[in-house]
C-alpha cells in the first residue's frame, strides 16, 4: 500500500526514520493518519517543526503537482476531527486524562500549524479568534505607550535654549569641563558611566544655528578621536575653549 501524505515505513524495514508511520509489519491501509497523529502525542513542541517538515518534503517529492497549501490542509483537517473525536468521549470513562491529554498536544500542534498557514484554509472563526487576540495585544500595546508618552511630556519644552552661531564647539567643551568637575571630597560633581546622557541632552534641549542639533552631531564632540582619522569625532580647538570652570576660592 501507499501513503498519498506520509511517509511511512515498509514491513520488516530496517534502519527506519524516528518520523516514519507504522510498526514492524508495516502500515494498515487507511491507518496512516492514525500513525501520523500518533506520533504528535508522544513529540515535544520543539519538534513539531521537524516532524512536519519530514512529512511535507515526501509529499512534495510524489508529485511536482503537489503543495504546501493541500498537504496543510489535509493535517489541519485531520487534527482538527481527532479533537473533536476526543471532546466527544465520555468525560467519566477511565481513559479520560488520556483523552484530555491528547487533546492538548493536538491544541498545541494546531498552534504550529497556524504558523505555517499562509493560505488563511482555518475555518473563519479560528481565523477571526486569532484576529480578535491580536487586535486586543495592539490595544494593549498601544495603552502601555499612550501612558509612557503621557510621563515623557513633562520633560518637553515649548522652545528650546540656543547656543550662539559659530560656538557650538565653546558649549560642548563646558559640557565636558562639568563632566570632569570634583567635589571637595573628591567625588565626582556628575557621575555616568556613558557619554549619552550629556550629548542626548545637548541635542534634545538646545539649538543652533536656529536648527536642531542632530544627536550624531551631538556624540561627535565624544568620540575618542584616533589622530589617525580625521573623519571620526569633533576636536574642540584651543581659541574655541573661552571659559574655565574652576573651583570658588574659599573665603
Amino acid at each position: 500500500m501507499s501513503s498519498k501524505y506520509f511517509k511511512y515505513r515498509r514491513a520488516f524495514q530496517r534502519n527506519v526514520h524516528p518520523y516514519d508511520l507504522g510498526v514492524l509489519t508495516g502500515l494498515k491501509k487507511g491507518s496512516d493518519d492514525n500513525h501520523f497523529l500518533l506520533k504528535i502525542y508522544g513529540l515535544e513542541s520543539s519538534s513539531f517543526e521537524d516532524y512536519y517538515l519530514y512529512h511535507l518534503e515526501y509529499y512534495l517529492s510524489k508529485d511536482e503537482g503537489n503543495d504546501e497549501k493541500d498537504f496543510l490542509a489535509h493535517v489541519w483537517q485531520r487534527v482538527t476531527r481527532r479533537i473533536e473525536h476526543f471532546e466527544r468521549q465520555d468525560p467519566f470513562s477511565s481513559k479520560h486524562a488520556q483523552y484530555v491529554s491528547n487533546i492538548e498536544k493536538l491544541q498545541e500542534f494546531q498552534k504550529f500549524l497556524s504558523q505555517r498557514d499562509k493560505w488563511n484554509i482555518r475555518p473563519s472563526d479560528a481565523l477571526l479568534k486569532e484576529k480578535d487576540a491580536k487586535i486586543a495585544e495592539l490595544n494593549e500595546k498601544i495603552e502601555e505607550l499612550e501612558k509612557k508618552l503621557e510621563k515623557l511630556k513633562v520633560f518637553e519644552v515649548s522652545g528650546k535654549a540656543m547656543i550662539q552661531d559659530e560656538y557650538l564647539s565653546t558649549f560642548m567643551d563646558l559640557i565636558h569641563q562639568i563632566k570632569e568637575l570634583s567635589l571637595p571630597s573628591g567625588r565626582k560633581l556628575v557621575r555616568s558611566d556613558y557619554d549619552s546622557p550629556y550629548y542626548k541632552l545637548v541635542a534634545k534641549y538646545f539649538t543652533h544655528k536656529g536648527k536642531a542639533i542632530s544627536v550624531d552631531t551631538a556624540r561627535n564632540y565624544f568620540v575618542k578621536k584616533d589622530p589617525r582619522d580625521a573623519t571620526k569625532g569633533v576636536k574642540i580647538e584651543e581659541h574655541e575653549k573661552l571659559f574655565k570652570i574652576v573651583p570658588k576660592d574659599e573665603d
